[in-house]
């Protein structure tokens, strides 16, 4: 039976024993504020009690007093008699409840009228030989003036008793009043301790949880030490790691995608170094012996330019390819964007047009290889229906800006104020209908036939900006092709 120390303890670390805790003490007041009612009422119940002893006295005391006075006008001798009878019944009255009319009077004052009832007595005894002598009238003024003292001590005695219960019931409506308001304050104030002790934590979990939305945590801590609390946040923290590991899976199979589609112009790249290096080799075969050591050693200076920029192209790819953990760092934006569209010039046709206009010396903080997974996405989301002759304008600059810019934008960058960079990738196709335009960058949204993409590759681009703390929009007219800007947090100065 009972729950031990031990169980108490427990339920001091968990939201149910709490809510328990708090039942229990409210319903430990209400059964200590009823037992002191009870004794209250007990007490209140012996007073009545008491007041009608006292009542009884006097009412018996008051019948003396009508049959001496029929004696006295009437001179019957059974008046005499009930007198005596009634005088036995206030004697016995007082003797046989003493001890409770000690609570109304004090012992000489009963003990007084106790003398003034057998006075009382003797001198009705006396009245029935003076009767007999015809000398009733010389006894009666001492015989009423005894009943009179007795009348008054029985009377004063009723009416003390009766202030008394008029004192009990007033002093029981105070404590009434004043405990209910005592009980009413204790529960205010173990409703507003267990509030604060069950929902705090409740409201530390949701700001936590609004900051993870924000990318501002990664993990949910726990607040208070609740076995339901840690519970929750065991299993929270379970399913973020659980969607960390799949978005990283996801992502890597869009960036596998993307190597596959830059593979053709990986190779398209390769070729011209390679056919640059078979054709040194050609001519230094043809000539040996007979060319001089001049042109012999500029044909050799080719073929290891050529060489380098295939080990370059070969090295980006493999940085491409491989898994990193994201650190930013001072890059040129120029190269980097001229070395994607290389990568991916397989999928250009040879009519369309990839122009660029970004500065030779533009920097941007950033982490090279996600932000070439973003030019790799948003070029093969604008050849996606790009006619043949289609156009591709890819452009940056460094800018003051003070709001968000224009269109459907996304990310904890886009309320920046001050200098940035951005940068813009539109294109002439067909554009982006307005009812989608709002759901673009939502994970596996995809206006494609089954099988023609998981609908990642915009998501992934919108993921990969807010990692940079940028933003992203898009505007678009069916028709009139679509602009994707990306804002990026410029470069401090040194980074370059």
């Amino acid at each position: 039976m009972g729950l031990g120390i031990e169980g108490l303890l427990g339920l001091r670390h968990s939201l149910r024993g709490k809510i328990t805790l708090g039942y229990a003490a409210v319903a430990a007041m209400m059964v200590v504020a009823t037992l002191f009612f009870v004794g209250e009422l007990r007490t209140l119940e012996a007073r009545v009690v008491l007041g009608q002893r006292a009542t009884d006295l006097f009412d018996t005391v008051l019948e003396i007093r009508r049959f001496e006075r029929n004696y006295f006008l009437y001179h019957v001798a059974s008046d005499r008699l009930e007198a005596a009878r009634y005088v036995q019944l206030a004697q016995h009255l007082l003797r046989s409840h003493r001890a409770e009319f000690l609570a109304i009077a004090p012992a000489a004052r009963i003990g007084q009228l106790d003398l003034l009832l057998d006075r009382y007595q003797q001198r009705l005894s006396a009245l029935a030989a003076a009767d007999a002598a015809g000398e009733m009238r010389a006894n009666e003024p001492s015989l009423r003036a005894l009943g009179q003292e007795v009348v008054a001590i029985a009377e004063d005695m009723a009416t003390s008793e009766r202030r008394e219960v008029q004192a009990t019931l007033a002093s029981l409506r105070t404590l009434l009043l004043a405990v209910i308001v005592a009980v009413a304050s204790l529960i205010v104030v173990i409703g507003r301790a267990l509030s604060q002790r069950v929902v705090r934590p409740l409201k530390e979990m949701e700001a936590s949880v609004a900051a993870i939305g924000a990318q501002r945590r990664e993990f949910l801590s726990p607040p208070s030490n609740d076995r339901e609390i840690l519970s929750i946040i065991s299993a929270f923290n379970h399913m973020l790691k659980e969607l960390d590991l799949r978005q990283k899976s996801l992502m890597r199979s869009e960036r596998l995608a993307s190597l596959g589609t830059m593979l053709s112009g990986v190779a398209h790249e390769l070729n011209n170094p390679l056919s640059n290096i078979s054709t040194s080799c050609q001519i230094l075969q043809e000539e040996l012996g007979e060319a001089d050591p001049q042109t012999q050693k500029a044909y050799l200076e080719a073929i290891d330019q050529q060489t380098e920029r295939a080990r370059h192209i070969v090295r980006s790819l493999l940085e491409f390819s491989r898994e990193k953990q994201f650190r930013k760092e001072p890059v040129l934006l120029r190269p980097l964007i001229q070395q994607t569209v290389g990568f991916v010039r397989g999928e250009v046709s040879a009519k369309s047009v990839v122009g660029l206009d970004v500065p030779e010396d533009l920097y941007v903080p950033a982490d090279a290889q996600r932000l070439q997974q973003v030019f790799v996405n948003l070029i093969r989301n604008a050849l996606d229906g790009l006619s043949t002759d289609g156009e591709i304008r890819i452009s940056a600059r460094r800018l003051r800006v003070d709001g968000p810019p224009q269109g459907t934008s996304l990310g904890i960058g886009c309320e920046t104020e001050g200098e940035v960079v951005e940068i813009s990738v539109a294109d002439n196709g067909p554009g982006i209908a307005p009812d989608i335009l709002p759901h673009i960058f939502d994970p596996f949204f995809t206006t494609k036939e089954v099988g023609h993409g998981m609908g990642l590759g915009l998501f992934v681009v919108y993921q990969i900006v807010d990692e940079h703390g940028g933003c992203i929009a898009v505007q678009s007219t069916p028709g009139e092709g679509a602009t994707f800007r990306i804002r990026l947090p410029v470069a401090e100065v040194g980074d370059a």
